[in-house]
């Protein structure tokens, strides 16, 4: 393990937008995000792993947002373009990344430091952003649609 990294998220029912589908994305996002941490924290990266949950969570963070998006949308929810470029800016942060993380591979210098540092930005900018978008910005949606569904 570098840095003493383990899992430090997990979802839990404070996370909970009260739709099923959105709440089981969010599951499955932070447990791919952990999946890649518990990849790059191991004393022998498994490369094509890494690309594979690389891609998979780019992929999946897009469909989930297009998703939520669309359920926003169907629930007039009045935050839905604030929303939106949200999840564009992080969409665009996963995407150099996603960038960052494929030269790292390819230098023939993917060493110790460089995983470190990559385990730094998973950690900030994946893991607790996320938590953090699904804690505060996602529960504005929720309660506005819980307070207007009946």
């Amino acid at each position: 393990m570098i840095m003493g990294y383990e899992k430090k998220v997990a979802w839990n029912s404070s996370m909970s937008v009260g739709e099923e589908t959105i709440d089981t994305q969010h599951k499955k996002l932070i447990g791919q995000i952990n999946k890649l941490i518990d990849i790059l924290s191991s004393l022998n990266v498994d490369m094509g792993s890494l690309r594979e949950t690389g891609h998979f969570l780019y992929t999946y963070i897009k469909e989930h947002f297009a998703y939520e998006e669309e359920y926003m949308e169907k629930n007039d929810f009045p935050g839905l373009e604030g929303h939106k470029k949200i999840h564009a800016n992080f969409i665009q942060f996963y995407k150099d990344f996603q960038t960052e993380l494929k030269e790292d591979m390819t230098s023939g210098n993917f060493s110790s430091l460089e995983i470190e540092k990559l385990m730094e930005k998973i950690k900030k900018y994946l893991l607790d952003w996320l938590v953090q978008h699904i804690k505060g910005i996602d529960q504005e949606y929720a309660k506005y649609i819980k307070s207007h569904d009946s």
